[in-house]
């Protein structure tokens, strides 16, 4: 996908409580919460699964109830700097501000025990704090937030049903103006495990190429889900990291592949970096990956951890890290496409061979450029898909010729 373009997970991000799906009762009990805020509590805990909407709901109901957000993730709650310059004013000091305040504390059980002053700051700021305090956890069980649950107002959060999912990733189907089989769409649902974020993910990299698809290739190229989820989690604890120590640990003990774990960072890191530090960065990413070369070449393995040094010091050089979404790598998710596009051009060379005995090459050379151009007459295209009695055959077809039919000439 195109850099400049908004990824699905951003462009269909919810703008109104409506449009937030499932979890019906958490989003009456917050907005409830927020409207008497100050008498039932001074802070409330969101907290469910990763993907359920914490943070989007908090976002929504703020620019709702006309509450202008200040939002902090992990990395900046461990800083000394950033909790009294910018979060200790907005909060004892509302009436410098000319609109509402709302304090949010996302990732708040990303808070280790060794933030103590983080923590002892946060408490403080619960007992007396002129503005609301929202805070969001996946894990709100965490032995380190348990000072911190006993003077909160919990709400929880649950994974989003099967057909919710389906329905939403239906309607985005139909905006993209891209066909989507239903037994698909269940798929997606179902291996998203309540997760919106991560079906609407896998779901951009099914149709983005506009190909229609059936369930046995969306099975194969939804494999990478699990490598994905992990994937993730390493990135998030290395960004976060407090220290070049604890990041390096959670680089070298991933099981992905090195040059995997180089296109996650490459991708991923201008995303979280501020734009004044990517250049620092980015030369660590670069200096990995020359030296990821050198390895390979000539078997230097190791001196692997050295290549994981380079890649953990890459998101250590900014104290300040920006909180955002993690993304399938644009250059594996073109592989993917390029793969399955081969594979249903191969199949579909099968057929007209045998039928017309011809080799591949002039398959492609010569009848390919043909089909394409005769599918714009729609008789053509009736004609050619009633003489395949197979339907796999005709999707094949459809996908292969009139799909690219549809983007040169539409």
């Amino acid at each position: 996908m195109n850099g400049s373009k908004l990824s699905w997970v951003e462009k269909y991000k919810p703008k109104t409580l409506d449009e937030i799906v499932g979890n019906d009762a958490a989003k009456k009990d917050f907005i409830d919460w927020l409207q008497r805020w100050d008498r039932r509590g001074k802070a409330a805990m969101l907290h469910g699964p990763p993907g359920v909407g914490k943070t989007v709901l908090v976002e929504v109901a703020a620019s709702t109830l006309g509450y202008r957000l200040i939002e902090t993730n992990a990395s900046d709650t461990r800083r000394e700097d950033y909790l009294e310059n910018v979060i200790k004013p907005a909060a004892f000091n509302r009436s410098l501000f000319s609109s509402r305040l709302m304090i949010f504390f996302d990732e708040i059980d990303g808070i280790s025990r060794e933030d103590s002053g983080a923590l002892n700051f946060i408490l403080e700021l619960i007992e007396s704090s002129r503005v609301p305090i929202v805070m969001a956890a996946n894990d709100p069980w965490s032995p380190n937030l348990f000072r911190i649950r006993d003077k909160v107002y919990m709400i929880p959060m649950h994974r989003i049903r099967v057909q919710s999912i389906v329905k939403r990733l239906r309607d985005i189907c139909r905006n993209e103006g891209v066909r989507c089989k239903q037994e698909v769409l269940m798929l997606i649902a179902e291996r998203s495990e309540g997760d919106m974020r991560a079906a609407i993910e896998d779901l951009e990299l099914l149709y983005s190429s506009r190909e229609d698809m059936d369930l046995e290739e969306a099975e194969k190229i939804l494999s990478y889900r699990n490598v994905e989820k992990n994937i993730f989690e390493t990135l998030r604890m290395v960004a976060f990291a407090p220290t070049l120590e604890k990041a390096l640990t959670s680089l070298s003990s991933s099981e992905e592949k090195p040059e995997d774990i180089l296109e996650w960072v490459f991708e991923n890191i201008p995303h979280v970096l501020p734009k004044q530090s990517l250049y620092r960065s980015l030369r660590y990413v670069a200096g990995a990956d020359a030296l990821f070369k050198q390895i390979s070449k000539n078997s230097l393995w190791r001196i692997l951890p050295c290549f994981y040094h380079k890649l953990a010091s890459a998101f250590l050089v900014a104290p300040q890290k920006n909180r955002a979404s993690f993304s399938f790598p644009t250059r594996m998710r073109e592989r993917f496409k390029r793969f399955q596009h081969e594979k249903n051009l191969r199949e579909l060379e099968s057929f007209f061979m045998k039928d017309l005995h011809m080799g591949r090459s002039a398959f492609r050379r010569d009848l390919i450029p043909l089909l394409r151009l005769l599918s714009k007459n729609e008789d053509f295209r009736r004609s050619m898909l009633n003489r395949m009695v197979d339907q796999h055959l005709k999707e094949l077809y459809s996908s292969v010729i009139l799909g690219e039919a549809r983007k040169r000439f539409s």
